[in-house]
Order: C-alpha cells, then structure tokens, then sequence
C-alpha cells in the first residue's frame, strides 16, 4: 500500500509542475542602476550566473503568460500570499496574474549567505513589469547561482506556501524600485 501512495504521489507531483522555458533573467548591480547579465532559461527550465566579480547584486524576473490550468484558480485553492520563500530548500514561490511560479536556487559558490535575501518588489517597465526576487553579495572573484524554474498549478502553489510559512509580499513593499 506504501508503494502504491508513493508512486501515486510521484504521478500527481510530475502533472502539477512543469518546466518553464523562456523565463527572462536580470542580474543587476545593488542599485539597478547597471544590468551585469542576462539570461534566459533553456529547454529544461534552468539558468546560471558564473564567474561574478565580489559586490552586492539584485535578481529581477519577467515571468511569461502561462494558459490553461496553469493559471485557473479554484475558490478552495485562493492565497492572498503573493511570494514566499522556503529557506530549508532555496526556494522562491511567486503568484502573479502570469500564473504560479517556483525558482530553485542551487549551486551557490562564493555567496554570502548571511546577505541572501528573498524579496518582493515589482519594477514597472514601459510595457513589462520585472519582478526582485533576490538580494545577494558575492565574497569575491568567482561567485555562481544557479536558478531552476517551474509552473506550479494554484492547489499545488497553496501547498508550497504554507509549508513555507514565510511571505515575502508581506514584508516587502510592491511598486517601489
């Protein structure tokens, strides 16, 4: 019976995520004022920043429209949380009227931990709105992040959040750059 709830528990996780392709990535100085790279996520849904030089950066991301279950909302599946991060796995949780969204980070060389920040703040753009998801400092020559990026559906992104049981949106403040 164990077997069978762990396969059955796989089959459902495996429906309710999806890789996410095309996921726009700005690193950014601290002060925005310079945009040191970018990068798109590939086929797997995976980016990485590598070679940084020591200083304080921000991560800004442009979520694309997702359709279909990805982005329908059932009353019983409704969170007020807009953001959310899980510190025990890496893991950014963001909802937006582009769908549900989960960033992985992994692969974390030569970064400060004590000044890895999740945040929250939209940065409207003419058409666009980025959205700063991180704050972090890389010690020296050398830093690296890497960043996995997934569709999760409105039950499953509910769940992830209260397990997180730390809102972003609620500590950070929406518009401001």
């Amino acid at each position: 019976m164990k077997q069978f709830l762990i396969i059955l528990a796989m089959f459902f996780s495996f429906f309710s995520e999806k890789r996410t392709p095309g996921v726009s990535l700005f690193l950014e100085d601290s002060s925005g004022t310079e945009t040191v790279a970018f990068q798109q996520t590939g086929e797997q849904g995976k980016a990485s920043f590598g070679f940084l030089d020591g200083g304080s950066y921000r991560l800004l991301v442009e979520f694309p429209q997702q359709n279909g279950k990805w982005v329908k909302e059932k009353r019983r599946h409704s969170i007020l949380t807009k953001a959310a991060y899980n510190s025990r796995n890496n893991t950014y949780y963001y909802q937006g009227k582009e769908g549900y969204f989960s960033l992985k980070f992994s692969g974390l060389k030569k970064i400060d931990q004590e000044n890895f920040r999740p945040v929250f703040r939209e940065v409207r753009l003419e058409e666009d709105i980025q959205i700063n998801v991180l704050q972090f400092q890389a010690l020296k020559k050398g830093g690296q992040i890497n960043i996995s990026v997934r569709t999760l559906t409105a039950a499953r992104f509910k769940k992830k959040v209260e397990k997180a049981e730390n809102d972003i949106s609620m500590l950070s403040v929406p518009g401001i750059k």
